[in-house]
C-alpha cells in the first residue's frame, strides 16, 4: 500500500511540514507540541479548499437528482408489482438513462467523500510510518521533509497527553494508555455527532418536499449515509491514529460550515430553508419601504421582436387606418423620409434592407427545416429503441 501512496504521503508530509514551519515562525514552540497537531488541522482546511469546486459540483448534481424526483416515480410506478429479472434489469436501465442524460447519478453526494479516501489513507500509513523513522533500529528512509528528527518532534506531539501517533489498538505500547483511549473515545464521539449533525442538516432543511419520497433512490442513500457512516466511525476509529481523528473531525466541522453557508445563501429551491430565506429576504424589504415582493420594472424592455420603425409611406397608410405611430416614429420621421427619397434599388427591384429581411427569413426557414428534420430523426430513433425493449 505504501508503494502506492507513497506520492500523497510526500505531497502530504511537505504540507504538514510547511504549516509548522510558518506557525513557528509567527511565535509558536518549535519541536514537539501544538503546532504539529495544528499542521494536521492546517492540512484539512487547505484540502477541503481545493475540493471547494468539487463540492459546488456535488451540490449542482444533488439538485438535479432532486429535480428528477417526479421522472423516477413515474418509472417506478410503471415497473410496480413486476418482480421479475427482465422487469427489474429495464427498470434499473431506464433509471441510469434519466441520469445520464442530465448529467447526475444517485451516488453524486459520495464524490466528495472518495475522492478524500486516498488522502485520508496517506495520513493514516504516514503517521504509522512515523515511529520507524525515529527509531535507528528499524532504518526506515525519510519521507519527503520527515526525517529521523522531525518524526521524533511529530511522535512526542500529544493532543491532551494522547499522542498523534498513538490509537486504541495500540494504546499499551505508550506510558499513558488510559488517556490514549480516553481521549481517542471522545474523538470518535465528537466525529459520530458532527457527521449524523451534517447529513440530518440537508434532509431535514436543504432536501425539496418532493424529494423526500422513500422510494426516491437519492434519499435512500441520504438516509444510509445518515445512519451508516457514524457505525463506520465506532467500528473502525479504534484503528486509527490520533491525528487522522483530529484530521477527520476537523473535516467534518468544515462540512457543517460550508452547508450552513450553503442552506443560508443558496438553498434548494422548495426546501424549507428555501422557504425561509424568502421570508428573510421578504422582511427586509418590508423593513425598507418596499413592496413584500420584487416587481417588474415598467421600463423593462421585453425580450422579442423590436418595433420596426415605419417609413414616409406605411405612417400614411397607418395614419389612414386611424393607428397612432409609436413614438420613435414621429420623432425620427424626418429621417425616415430622408432616407427614403435616396434608396437605391437594385436589379431585383429591391433595396439593402429589404434584401437584408429576405436573406434573414430564408435563413430563419432553413433552420427551421434542420430542426424539422433533427426532431424526426431522434423520434425514429426512439421507436426503434422501443421495438428493442419490446423484443427483449
Amino acid at each position: 500500500m505504501d508503494t502506492i501512496l507513497f506520492p500523497l504521503m510526500w505531497i502530504i508530509s511537505y504540507i504538514m511540514y510547511g504549516i509548522h514551519t510558518a506557525l513557528t515562525a509567527i511565535g509558536m514552540q518549535a519541536g514537539a507540541g501544538p503546532a504539529w497537531v495544528l499542521s494536521i488541522v492546517g492540512l484539512t482546511i487547505i484540502i477541503r479548499i481545493l475540493i471547494i469546486p468539487l463540492f459546488n459540483k456535488q451540490t449542482r448534481a444533488s439538485r438535479a437528482s432532486q429535480e428528477l424526483a417526479p421522472e423516477i416515480r413515474k418509472i417506478q410506478k410503471k415497473y410496480k408489482g413486476r418482480t421479475d429479472q427482465v422487469s427489474q434489469q429495464r427498470q434499473q436501465e431506464e433509471m441510469m438513462a434519466l441520469y445520464r442524460d442530465h448529467g447526475t447519478s444517485p451516488f453524486s453526494a459520495c464524490l466528495p467523500a472518495l475522492i478524500q479516501m486516498p488522502i485520508f489513507f496517506s495520513l493514516f500509513r504516514l503517521l504509522y510510518a512515523v515511529l520507524p523513522i525515529s527509531t535507528v533500529s528499524y532504518q526506515r528512509p525519510s519521507i519527503g521533509p520527515i526525517n529521523q528528527a522531525v518524526a521524533q518532534e511529530i511522535g512526542e506531539s500529544t493532543v491532551f497527553g494522547a499522542p498523534l501517533v498513538s490509537s486504541i489498538s495500540t494504546a499499551n505500547s505508550f506510558s499513558l494508555p488510559t488517556n490514549v483511549i480516553v481521549v481517542a473515545v471522545v474523538l470518535i464521539a465528537l466525529m459520530m455527532a458532527t457527521l449524523f449533525f451534517s447529513q440530518k442538516q440537508i434532509m431535514t432543511k436543504n432536501l425539496p418536499e418532493d424529494s423526500q419520497d422513500p422510494d426516491n433512490p437519492a434519499y435512500k442513500m441520504q438516509k444510509y449515509m445518515l445512519y451508516g457512516m457514524p457505525l463506520i466511525y465506532l467500528f473502525s476509529g479504534s484503528v486509527f491514529q490520533v491525528g487522522v481523528l483530529v484530521y477527520w473531525l476537523t473535516g467534518n466541522i468544515w462540512n457543517i460550515g460550508q452547508q450552513t453557508w450553503l442552506i443560508t445563501k443558496n438553498p434548494a429551491p422548495g426546501s424549507p430553508a428555501y422557504k425561509a430565506r424568502q421570508e428573510r429576504l421578504r422582511a427586509k424589504r418590508i423593513a425598507k419601504g418596499l413592496p413584500p415582493e420584487e416587481e417588474e420594472s415598467p421600463t423593462e424592455v421585453s425580450v422579442g421582436q423590436r418595433e420596426q420603425p415605419l417609413g414616409k409611406k406605411r405612417s400614411k397608410k397607418a395614419a389612414a387606418k386611424g393607428v397612432e405611430p409609436a413614438a420613435d416614429v414621429v420623432n425620427g420621421a424626418a429621417a425616415d423620409i430622408a432616407e427614403e427619397e435616396y434608396e437605391i434599388r437594385g436589379l431585383d427591384g429591391l433595396t439593402d434592407a429589404e434584401r437584408a429581411q429576405k436573406r434573414y427569413e430564408r435563413r430563419m426557414a432553413e433552420r427551421q427545416r434542420s430542426k424539422t428534420k433533427k426532431n424526426k430523426k431522434q423520434q425514429a430513433k426512439q421507436r426503434q429503441q422501443n421495438q428493442k425493449k419490446r423484443n427483449f
